[in-house]
């Protein structure tokens, strides 16, 4: 199921991430925090396109920073929220 998740929070990143650019490699392992991809403001829009896209809520106990480390982590973020709503 990851498969058809990632390429959509890859995109969502890119979209709201003002320190991400054309050039800004994004794979699952990129360190989206450590890299300072994406600032706090960032993360709630992030989060708030991922629950739009995928028609899912993600609780505030969730939105902790282990969670947003990298690609891989949002989409297991996601991936829980998924079995949540189901």
């Amino acid at each position: 199921m990851s498969d058809t998740i990632e390429p959509v929070v890859i995109e969502k990143v890119r979209h709201v991430g003002k320190a991400v650019d054309g050039d800004t490699e994004l794979t699952p392992d990129t360190p989206l925090l450590e890299r300072q991809l994406l600032d706090s403001v960032e993360l709630l829009q992030l989060v708030m396109e991922l629950e739009t896209a995928f028609g899912i809520s993600i609780p505030l106990e969730e939105l902790v920073e282990e969670n947003f480390a990298d690609v891989n982590r949002v989409v297991a973020l996601v991936e829980r929220a998924r079995e949540r709503a189901a």
